[in-house]
C-alpha cells in the first residue's frame, strides 16, 4: 500500500482579502476546510498550514491514481461559487501530488516534493493537479544553483553588454545596435541572456542588473 501528501494552495487568495478584507477571507477559509473535509475519508487527515495553504495525507491508497481522484473530487468540490457579503466567489487551487517512495527520507521531503509539485501546477490551466516526479526536484535544485551564482555575479561585476550591429540587407550599411546583456561565469564562460534573465526577472535581481 502506498500514502500520499497533497500540498493545496488557494489562487488569487490574496485578491479575496485586498477587496473583501480579511474577516471574508477568513470565512473563504473555513468554507474551504469543510469542502475538503467531504472529499476524504476518515482514516485521512486535513491540515491547515497557514495563510491560504492546506495539506491532505491520504494514507493506505492502492495506487497512485487513488490520489489523482481525490485531486479531482477537491476540483469538483470547490468548483461551486462560495458567497460572501454580496459576491460570489469562485474558489480554485492548484494541487501538488506527492507519493510515497524509498527516496523519501523524511516527511519534510515528501511535504516538499508535494509543494514543488503544486507550483508547477500553478502555471498550468488543465489539468490544475501535477504529480510530483524526480525532474522537478532536480529543476528546482538547478535553479537554486543558479540563483546564488547570479547574486554572486551581481557583487563581483560579471555583467557585460555586447553590441551587435543591424545593417541593411542592402548595401550592409549599418542601421543601428543591439545591446545584449552577457554573463561571464568563470567556470561557464559566457552564458546567454535567454538562460539567466527569467530567473533575474523571477527573483528581481534584474531592477540591481538594470542599474
Amino acid at each position: 500500500m502506498l500514502f500520499a501528501v497533497l500540498f493545496l494552495d488557494l489562487d488569487r487568495f490574496k485578491a479575496v482579502n485586498d477587496s473583501l478584507g480579511h474577516a471574508m477571507g477568513d470565512q473563504l477559509l473555513v468554507e474551504i476546510a469543510r469542502r475538503l473535509e467531504k472529499c476524504l475519508r476518515s482514516c485521512d487527515t486535513l491540515a491547515w498550514l497557514g495563510g491560504d495553504e492546506f495539506t491532505c495525507l491520504l494514507e493506505s491508497i492502492p495506487e497512485e491514481s487513488q490520489a489523482t481522484l481525490v485531486a479531482e473530487r477537491i476540483e469538483d468540490a470547490l468548483a461551486a461559487p462560495v458567497r460572501l457579503k454580496d459576491q460570489e466567489v469562485y474558489p480554485r487551487v492548484s494541487i501538488g501530488i506527492a507519493i510515497s517512495s524509498p527516496l523519501c527520507q523524511s516527511p519534510e521531503d515528501l511535504l516538499r516534493d508535494a509543494d514543488t509539485a503544486m507550483y508547477r501546477a500553478k502555471v498550468r490551466q488543465d489539468p490544475h493537479h501535477v504529480i510530483f516526479n524526480r525532474q522537478m526536484h532536480a529543476g528546482v535544485l538547478s535553479n537554486f544553483e543558479l540563483e546564488q551564482h547570479l547574486r554572486r555575479a551581481l557583487l563581483h561585476g560579471e555583467f557585460s553588454v555586447h553590441y551587435q550591429p543591424i545593417v541593411f540587407a542592402d548595401g550592409g550599411a549599418i542601421a543601428g545596435l543591439e545591446a545584449l546583456l552577457r554573463w561571464r561565469h568563470p567556470r561557464r564562460g559566457l552564458v546567454s541572456s535567454a538562460e539567466f534573465l527569467p530567473l533575474a526577472e523571477a527573483t528581481g535581481s534584474i531592477l540591481e542588473i538594470d542599474t
